[in-house]
């Protein structure tokens, strides 16, 4: 399951995965392509803006993939 989200005070786009076994390479590598950077501090993918557009894309992308998405 992933988080997908835009949070204030990093001033991001934000998507967590609820544990690494949630990341295998490929959705790893559709969240990259997305431009979004991993976060090691957070545990969580990020991308400057809070573009909620972003999001419902990022958000939709992950349920194609097969992925259960919270997002809010």
């Amino acid at each position: 399951m992933f988080l997908v989200t835009t949070d204030t005070q990093l001033g991001a786009v934000v998507v967590a995965p609820e544990c690494a076994d949630d990341l295998d390479d490929e959705t790893r590598t559709a969240i990259e392509a997305a431009a979004f950077t991993w976060q090691s501090d957070i545990e969580a993918f990020t991308q400057p803006g809070q573009d909620r557009q972003t999001a419902a894309r990022m958000a939709m992308r992950l349920a194609q993939l097969g992925h259960d998405v919270l997002a809010v």
